[in-house]
């Protein structure tokens, strides 16, 4: 009778001693995968904010510099050219680029018939053109051009940067 009693007390502890056993390797992998995701969370905030850090950087160049001539051309040409009509227009450009954008229009017999003026709009450069009701505009701006193209590039921003296709 000890022996049996014996025996059933070694089994208890034995089953009770791998219990607790598994239920510390649960443990241990959870408190594992809640450090690698946290790590993996930090490594992305990281990631995004050196993304976020670079695009201010191209936007404060973009600001800060005057456009070449050729751009406002091709811009002011596409923006124009997205008209079906031969409507009067107006055109809307950054402070900086305005100057640039009235000598590439009274330059132009084409555009300077159509185009009935030049102001000023609150963007880092590019343009935006309008009907002269204000019905209908074509904003290529950088802002929008930035706007629609980060998206698409961030894989290869990613891929560039960190040597991996996500962000």
């Amino acid at each position: 009778m000890v022996v049996k009693a014996d025996e059933q007390w070694r089994q208890r502890f034995e089953a009770e001693k791998k219990r607790l056993l598994s239920e510390s390797r649960r443990e241990a992998a959870r408190i594992i995968a809640q450090a690698d995701l946290k790590a993996r969370q930090e490594l992305l905030k990281e990631k995004d904010s050196i993304i976020k850090e670079m695009i201010g950087r191209v936007k404060e160049r973009l600001t800060g510099n005057t456009s070449e001539t050729s751009t406002l051309e091709r811009l002011i040409g596409e923006a124009v050219g997205a008209f079906e009509s031969e409507q009067p227009l107006k055109i809307m450009a950054s402070g900086k680029d305005i100057r640039r954008v009235k000598d590439i229009v009274s330059g132009d017999p084409a555009l300077k018939d159509r185009i009935t003026g030049v102001s000023e709009a609150a963007c880092m450069g590019g343009v935006i053109c309008e009907s002269v009701d204000g019905r209908v505009s074509v904003d290529n701006t950088f802002d929008t051009r930035l706007q629609m193209l980060i998206p698409k590039m961030l894989p290869q921003v990613g891929k560039i940067l960190f040597g991996e296709h996500e962000r």
